[in-house]
């Protein structure tokens, strides 16, 4: 359903495009040349920060990487972001290119759907420095660097010690992005729009160790011992150090991604079609 007050569908003048790779450029921009809108092709010449001063609508044409990265450059912005993928269905793309005309026949109708999942938010902290601060659509992970050492983790929750983790990492998921790495490492499937989060254990040195959800109110910091070197990889786009950090602090924050959805669109429905739930070949495609 779409929500009250938001109709991004009207007097739209002009959409963004943040594309993977430009073989399909050519052909988004003559599509809506039919409905006089124009194309803001984001590039070296054309910032997304200047795109969004012009039109509230992005269009994220690749795969799910592509929209991740998309809407956490503009997570404090008032955009709405569509996902087109070109190439293998993931789980957040959900329109494929050669179904554009018939979504937009819908969209210019109004009848789309808006989800707003909620986004990590991390803050990397230093005494004597300023805090650097960072958003995460799908999760915040500390991994070990190298085959030969182990992770060592202090945890806290809300500032009182709670766990340490040995073995490979952690994994920090937003709802949004426990069906990615969450979901390999064993991690539960979350519905995207809940208010909790998880964390869970990389391949844990003990059985005890398992992966834990949390409410939004919660928020977790980690220190590691001063021997332990440890990376932290943001969405699998921002990499950090936490050897230059005393700590780093997550939780679910407040900001949002405003996703523009297909009226129809059935998030269980795409589970079951990935995971092959009811299949005797339980593979993930």
């Amino acid at each position: 359903m779409l929500e009250e007050n938001i109709e991004i569908h009207n007097n739209l003048r002009a959409i963004g495009l943040v594309a993977k790779n430009n073989s399909s450029v050519d052909k988004i921009i003559s599509f809506f040349k039919k409905y006089n809108i124009e194309v803001l092709l984001n590039s070296k010449d054309l910032s997304l920060d200047s795109i969004c001063k012009k039109t509230n609508l992005i269009i994220s044409l690749g795969g799910d990487g592509t929209l991740i990265s998309t809407c956490r450059e503009v997570a404090k912005k008032n955009i709405f972001v569509l996902g087109i993928y070109d190439g293998n269905l993931g789980f957040l793309t959900d329109i494929k290119l050669d179904e554009m005309s018939v979504f937009f026949d819908d969209f210019f109708k109004g009848n789309y759907e808006i989800e707003r999942p909620y986004m990590l938010e991390a803050v990397f902290r230093k005494k004597g420095q300023k805090d650097i601060k960072k958003i995460a659509f799908n999760d915040v992970v500390l991994s070990r660097d190298s085959f030969l050492s182990m992770s060592d983790i202090d945890a806290y929750l809300n500032q009182k010690y709670f766990n340490t983790f040995f073995g490979d990492g952690i994994i920090v998921s937003s709802p949004a992005g426990s069906t990615a790495y969450n979901l390999s490492a064993n991690g539960p499937i979350i519905y995207p729009l809940s208010k909790v989060y998880v964390i869970t254990p990389i391949a844990p040195h003990s059985l005890t160790q398992r992966p834990l959800v949390l409410p939004m109110e919660y928020e977790i910091s980690f220190k590691s011992k001063k021997d332990s070197k440890i990376h932290i990889v943001i969405d699998g786009q921002d990499f950090f150090n936490m050897s230059d950090f005393d700590e780093i602090i997550i939780k679910l924050g407040k900001t949002r991604a405003n996703l523009i959805r297909h009226l129809n669109r059935d998030y269980f429905k795409v589970l079951n079609d990935k995971l092959r739930w009811g299949s005797k070949k339980g593979d993930i495609i």
